[in-house]
Order: C-alpha cells, then structure tokens, then sequence
C-alpha cells in the first residue's frame, strides 16, 4: 500500500513537471510583443525565405487554402524588414493558430509539428526554425532597382566588388563597397558591406581586398540571372597584402590585377 501511495505520488509529480515542460516549450513558440487592441497581428523573421506566407486559421474558422497568404515586409521599425522581418495583420480574429512557408508550400515551419497558436489579440514575432543561409543566396526579392550585393568581408578591411553586367567588366580591382547600412544580422557591426548594381540584366561579380586577394568563386566568379539581394560571405580568408603584386596577378577570367 506505502509502496502504491509513494508510486501515485511520482506519477503525479512526473505529470507536473511533463505540463510545465509542455507549457514552457509552448510559451517560447512565439514571443509577445504586446496585447489587447483590435486583432492579432503575426511578425516573423526568416533568413531563408524571401517570399514567405503564412497559412493559418482564426477562432473556429476554416484553415486557408495552402500555401496560405503571402507575407509583406515589416513595418514595424523594432523588426525591420531588412532584418529578415514580414508581417501578417488578421485584423478581426482574436486568435489564430498558423505555420508558415517558403511562398509555394513546399518547405514549412509548423512549431514542430504543433503548430504555432495565440489565444488574445495583441502582436507576437515568430523566428524561423527553418534556417540555413548559404553564401550567395537571394535573400530578398527584387525591389526593381537590380542587384543589391551584400559582402562580408571577414578578413578585409575594405573590400572590393569587380564586376560584368552585360557590357564589359569594370577596371580591376573593381568598386569599393560602402559599410552596410542594414541592421541585424547584415549590419556593418557584423562585418557586412554593400554595393548597388543598377542592371536588370544577369551579373558576374567578383570581390577582392583591393591588394590582389580575390574571391571569385574558385575561379568561376559568382553569376546572377535575377536582380534581388543577395549575401555573400568571404570564401578567401587569406591575410591581406599590402601591395599589389609587382609580377600581376590574374584568377579566372574577366580581370587581371596588375602592379
């Protein structure tokens, strides 16, 4: 009988400390930025997906047709969109269960598998679990003013972008790039630099230090069809010259760096 009594009661604390398990891992599903006022209003914050959408349903309502509605960038100065932020506004509903996706329903973020859910109005944000930049992707859409290049330099101090647009490459080493103006995680304070490319054609681009280091992709450079943004991180992290190579240089085709 002890023996029951004894095994009831580690049942039970188990059950407790399962639900407050549960309960935490549901609490950090999403973070609330604020509540009350009138709907609920989802911020979500993804470094894969340019054009991601959000398929939800409100209260007891019908789910919407996969992949759901197509996200639009944040407007909130504290989750800026070139930080990776959309929004959602369901302007009626007073909760909302949703997942989102990459934009055509083939790759999702449902919360593992339990979705996400709010139960009051207010604003909440949302961090992908679905990640996984690599160098050179998109990684937002075409704002219809061409490239906007994003490089981060690593081991260079003031790096380089040397490039072919369609009429003829740019004199070696290229145009130096300007201190990224975004915020986040392609800030300056990371490393980041920019350079627009006002072209709407496709793009070989090529960066280097301005001394005669270069990253060009192993030589093939990098090649863009789609105008858009795109993140590149330094694959040459070799320590900077501090002079051009007085015999020249020269690393694939389209630029030869000389003294």
């Amino acid at each position: 009988m002890t023996f029951k009594v004894q095994l009831h009661r580690a049942v039970a604390l188990f059950g407790c400390i399962a639900l407050v398990f549960s309960l935490a891992s549901f609490g950090h599903a999403q973070t609330t930025v604020s509540t009350g006022g009138t709907g609920v209003h989802i911020l979500f914050q993804t470094d894969k997906w340019v054009t991601p959408s959000i398929h939800y349903k409100a209260g007891t309502g019908s789910w919407t047709t996969s992949p759901g509605v197509a996200m639009t960038a944040s407007t909130n100065a504290a989750y800026p969109a070139n930080d990776g932020w959309f929004q959602f506004d369901a302007a009626a509903a007073t909760s909302l269960e949703f997942v989102f996706n990459d934009g055509v329903g083939v790759v999702w973020d449902n919360n593992n598998n339990a979705n996400y859910k709010v139960s009051a109005a207010g604003t909440y944000s949302v961090v992908s679990k679905v990640s996984g930049f690599k160098t050179g992707d998109l990684v937002r859409p075409s704002d219809g003013t061409g490239y906007h290049i994003l490089f981060q330099a690593v081991t260079w101090a003031k790096p380089y972008i040397h490039f072919n647009a369609g009429s003829g490459w740019t004199t070696a080493p290229g145009y130096a790039m300007a201190r990224s103006t975004y915020v986040g995680k392609f800030s300056a304070a990371n490393g980041w630099f920019q350079y627009a490319i006002s072209s709407t054609s496709s793009v070989e681009i090529a960066f280097n230090d301005g001394n005669g280091i270069w990253d060009s992709n192993l030589n093939a450079n990098y090649v863009r069809s789609s105008p858009g943004t795109y993140a590149f991180v330094n694959q040459n992290t070799q320590t900077p010259t501090t002079a051009p190579s007085v015999q020249g240089y020269v690393n694939g085709p389209g630029y030869a760096v000389t003294s």
